[in-house]
């Protein structure tokens, strides 16, 4: 009569819980959507001219590029000329010894980058390097 309790021990399972499995995966799936956004950086296409010996610490410092076609990117995100240097001017308070580096075109006119430069300059920033290919 112990047996007629009822212990479920011996069954056969006949359905799979896949509920933990599902959630696993959307955990995952998340954590890599989320990933994806900060490993994705816009391509900029600059030829930058080249010289016989090159700064080797611009990882360090600010990253402003100007493409061949007049754009501006302040670390890779697009930017005005106003929202530069009010950016640059903000970041300037944190960092006073800040250093930026200029990426240019090397086919773009000597008076353009130096427009460009300019507005850096009326930001505050006074350590700007200028890119180069070694």
């Amino acid at each position: 009569m112990a047996m007629a309790g009822g212990s479920n021990e011996d069954e056969i399972i006949d359905a799979i819980n896949i509920t933990p499995m599902v959630d696993v995966i959307l955990v995952l799936l998340v954590i890599f959507m989320v990933t994806a956004n900060f490993l994705k950086k816009e391509s900029i296409n600059i030829n930058l001219p080249k010289v016989a010996s090159a700064d080797p610490n611009t990882s360090k410092s600010v990253q402003v590029a100007l493409t061949r076609d007049g754009k501006i990117l302040l670390e890779g995100q697009t930017i005005t000329e106003e929202k530069l240097v009010a950016q640059l001017q903000r970041d300037l308070k944190f960092r006073p010894n800040m250093r930026l580096t200029l990426s240019a075109d090397e086919k773009l006119s000597y008076g353009t980058i130096m427009k460009l430069m300019g507005v850096i300059r009326k930001s505050g920033v006074t350590r700007v390097a200028l890119s180069v290919k070694k």
